[in-house]
């Protein structure tokens, strides 16, 4: 299975431009032995592991009803590594208080980092670090003039200090200035200081472009220093109002982790593992201690010592233990929840989120009523997408061919059973980009790519020259309009229907799921592609960016961006756009002028809008994100997790 961060850590290289979006380090810079037995008198105790952890956690009081709807899953391999960094197995506690959850990303059925905590080396899943390193500001796209964020939180526009208290630029955009909040200690009782925020940026800085963030340090940051222990002063290299959003506000997968000096002091990060368990590795900020790691669970425990609860910012989570499965088939996912065997895991394919509500009365999604779509809004909306550089798609009319050929509503109701929202462009359709969207409605109207036309297709076809063969396909010369779409799994439900759809319009078009789908899209050596875009979430700027001749490359060399498309007018408007404030109304002309020249070129075409369809489980645990309170999304393995970790409640009863 190659999760859609896989597929974006390949694509991109490590640095300014790095998208890697569903399990671990995005980067879109700116100008992405089996558990012990459970006794009778403890029934209730949640699993810990010995010598050789089982696969899942089991526990004598959850029910075990098998699913109907989905094929029983297999119990994993034991062939993976063994447990590793606990002097002794972890105490047992009690199910009540444990939140259970399951990785998006690494191999299928086993983690393979188990000592590894260093977050900005490749590899790394997110299986805990998300968690327990905390950000200088939190940001909740989700945000309403209701519900900014967490109860009792500082909040402004979804805007949440964290670890800092402020932040603020010089009237050029080229300083900025953070305040650090005073008595925040890492986990050894050390304090959190700028010091540490800069010592962060200058590491990364001299080890580009080996790291994750680096080459953006080493691109944005001219001098970085700790005026005293709560100020750091950090100037760049160029204007950029975006800088500290881009890599110090934790969104979805967005975020530069703060490493303490104390600990990475002398290390070499391009090999320093972060992980030993003796020595309390990894320190971090949050209230959580990595107390096992093995192939089949690593457990997380609390401490009491958390500076915010010291410090009367936060209360404690109310979980005790915090225990992380690795990646699993669907199938699996769904026996997991439906046997109260974990509180969360991915998000789920619609006939699966169907299948595992059906089962248990104790499942919730984000929609009210567990009505459709299942889900919330993410940022990663769905296009197909091409080597724009190579024919016959490197002709804009054979892309509009292409857009012209596809049925999205069919595709939303085929596919995903009515559970989705098809979508024209590479945004989500986010509160804080809907005036944007709207102010580019005259660009639609005369560049209507909403219109389904197999007879537009059949007309720009044959004015290229192409006529259908004996097969029924787009011919020239003897050769046809081949399109074999490269994807992964969690495209599968939508994939088969666009092929339908471009075989029916004369495409010869097919699909393929390799291992390396990603390493051939990133080479340039693909038809088509299908995945989403991890961009932008209050400014249209980061979407655009994607785009820009810069992150493109010579077929057969890896591209940061894949879609190898080149407008000289557009790369400009797109920086002048990177340059200017979110807040100033240039950039809605900026971006309306860039969108005149995208929409007429069409560089990819888009599919559906992409919903997080995640289950929680509210048999131990509530008090979740929903539509109705959407205080932060509730992806466990986005950098914003810790926002709900800390704010649901024990079930009562």
């Amino acid at each position: 299975m190659i999760s859609r961060r896989h597929f974006l850590v390949s694509v991109g290289t490590v640095g300014a431009a790095a998208l890697l979006a569903a399990c671990s380090q995005s980067a879109p810079a700116s100008p992405t032995a089996a558990p012990a037995a459970t006794s009778a008198s403890n029934a209730n105790a949640a699993p810990t592991a010995t010598s050789a952890p089982a696969a899942v956690p089991t526990t004598a009081a959850a029910a075990t009803p098998k699913p109907t709807a989905v094929s029983q899953p297999t119990v994993a391999p034991q062939s993976s590594p063994a447990v590793q960094g606990a002097a002794q197995a972890p105490t047992q506690v009690p199910r009540n208080q444990t939140l259970i959850l399951g990785c998006a990303d690494g191999p299928t059925n086993q983690f393979t980092d188990v000592q590894l905590m260093n977050p900005f080396q490749t590899g790394i899943t997110r299986s805990g670090y998300n968690f327990a390193m905390e950000p200088l500001y939190y940001y909740n796209p989700y945000n309403t003039s209701e519900v900014c964020g967490p109860p009792g939180m500082t909040c402004k526009g979804g805007e949440i200090p964290w670890l800092a208290e402020s932040y603020s630029y010089s009237p050029d955009f080229t300083g900025l200035t953070i305040k650090i909040r005073p008595n925040v200690t890492w986990s050894d009782g050390q304090p959190f200081t700028a010091k540490d925020v800069v010592f962060t940026i200058n590491m990364l800085k001299e080890h580009a472009p080996k790291l994750t963030w680096s080459t953006d340090m080493q691109q944005w940051v001219k001098d970085a220093t700790a005026v005293d222990d709560l100020t750091a002063q950090i100037t760049l290299t160029a204007p950029n109002p975006r800088f500290f959003f881009s890599y110090f506000m934790f969104h979805e997968d967005i975020g530069v982790q703060i490493v303490p000096e104390h600990i990475w002091t002398g290390q070499d990060p391009t090999t320093f593992t972060n992980f030993d368990m003796s020595k309390g590795w990894p320190v971090v900020t949050g209230p959580w201690k990595l107390t096992l790691s093995s192939a089949d669970q690593k457990i997380w425990d609390r401490r009491e010592d958390w500076w915010a609860a010291k410090t009367g910012f936060h209360p404690l989570p109310k979980m005790q233990r915090i225990v992380y499965l690795p990646q699993y088939d669907e199938p699996k996912l769904v026996e997991l929840l439906v046997s109260n065997q974990a509180d969360q895991t991915l998000d789920l394919r619609p006939r699966n989120v169907q299948a595992a509500l059906q089962q248990n009365p104790k499942l919730q999604v984000w929609t009210t009523n567990n009505a459709l779509p299942y889900g919330y809004l993410d940022w990663w909306p769905v296009s197909i997408g091409f080597n724009d550089s190579k024919p016959p798609f490197n002709d804009k009319d054979i892309r509009w061919a292409v857009n012209h050929a596809i049925d999205r509503k069919q595709i939303v109701q085929v596919g995903y059973g009515g559970a989705g929202t098809p979508t024209l462009l590479p945004y989500p359709n986010f509160p804080a980009l809907l005036n944007y969207l709207k102010g580019i409605d005259d660009i639609l109207q005369k560049y209507p790519i909403d219109s389904f036309d197999l007879n537009k297709t059949a007309q720009i076809m044959q004015s290229k020259g192409y006529s259908k063969d004996q097969g029924g396909f787009w011919s020239k010369d003897g050769k046809r309009v081949s399109m074999v779409i490269l994807t992964f799994q969690v495209m599968q439900d939508i994939t088969p229907v666009v092929v339908a759809q471009l075989r029916k319009a004369g495409f010869d078009a097919d699909f393929k799921m390799p291992s390396n789908w990603s390493d051939i899209v990133a080479q340039g050596n693909e038809d088509a592609f299908i995945s989403g875009h991890g961009g932008s979430v209050r400014d249209p700027y980061f979407t655009l960016r994607l785009y820009q001749s810069r992150f493109s490359a010579p077929t057969g060399q890896p591209a940061v961006y894949p879609y190898r498309w080149k407008n000289d007018q557009f790369d400009k408007i797109v920086d002048q756009m990177g340059q200017t404030a979110p807040d100033d109304p240039k950039l809605e002309q900026l971006f309306h002028q860039a969108m005149e020249i995208w929409i007429p070129e069409l560089p990819d075409v888009g599919l559906v809008q992409w919903y997080h369809r995640i289950p929680v489980n509210t048999t131990y645990w509530t008090n979740w994100p929903n539509e109705k309170n959407p205080y932060i999304n509730t992806a466990n393995w986005h950098r914003t997790s810790p926002l709900w970790i800390n704010t649901i409640q024990p079930a009562q009863g």
